[in-house]
């Protein structure tokens, strides 16, 4: 009788995914788990009451976990801002561009803000406590801070281009924006019954309408007119001055 040949036991003829690659899987999903819930625990407790601890067991995980995926709580708190930030630049900042008047595009930008403010103030608040903390010998995390500010000035100095055609005003302008509405939410943050959000948008509409008006009077020039009289006529673009039309 011929000797019985060994069979192979039955394999699956799917191939297995690489056990390096399944690590690394589970740790994009354990990152995102961590960053939706400490969201979700600054919306309902503040920072100071966002405890490792206390996310630790909201995710299902072992503090050392988080420390290994983020490293300290401030890490963890710039990464969520981080993270919103990209949220906001590609989806609402993109759709308030879009928008075909300067006029639209500044209710629009308001009526953002206001409602981050009543809806998200953590989200700012997180912003506000990184910067204090950056404060305290935290290079690292102070050039994070300031790159995510200098994106957002960006994006006011790109709503600007089509009524101020100067780079360098857009940019002054854009950071006297920032400043403005950092200001209003610090106000508020101490005392929001003192703080009337929809009395605040007519009067910036106001003062927006009076800036626009300076902005172009100041692209106007004067030359001698008949008999000695001045008359003003369209500026010309300054010798030197960069323009981004």
């Amino acid at each position: 009788m011929p000797p019985r040949q060994a069979t192979r036991p039955a394999t699956s003829s799917r191939p297995k995914r690489p056990e390096g690659r399944a690590r690394q899987e589970r740790g994009v999903r354990t990152e995102e788990a961590i960053l939706q819930a400490t969201m979700r625990l600054l919306a309902s407790r503040g920072i100071q009451g966002t405890s490792l601890d206390l996310l630790a067991e909201e995710v299902g995980v072992a503090k050392s976990s988080i420390l290994w995926h983020f490293g300290s709580k401030e890490e963890l708190l710039l990464r969520v801002a981080e993270r919103v930030y990209d949220e906001v630049a590609r989806g609402p900042v993109q759709r308030i561009l879009a928008l075909p008047t300067f006029e639209e595009r500044a209710e629009a930008s308001w009526q953002f803000f206001s409602e981050t403010l009543r809806q998200k103030p953590e989200l700012r608040r997180v912003i506000l406590y990184l910067i204090f903390e950056s404060v305290e010998g935290r290079p690292e995390l102070r050039a994070r801070l300031q790159q995510l500010y200098r994106g957002i000035r960006d994006m006011y100095e790109t709503g600007l281009r089509s009524v101020v055609p100067e780079a360098a005003q857009r940019q002054r302008l854009a950071v006297i924006s920032v400043a403005a509405l950092d200001g209003i939410f610090l106000q508020w943050l101490l005392d929001p019954e003192a703080i009337n959000l929809d009395a605040l948008s007519a009067e910036l509409r106001a003062l927006r309408d009076s800036a626009r008006g300076m902005v172009r009077g100041g692209r106007a020039q004067t030359r001698p007119g008949p008999g000695g009289r001045t008359e003003t006529r369209p500026g010309t673009r300054t010798k030197g001055a960069r323009t981004d039309d």
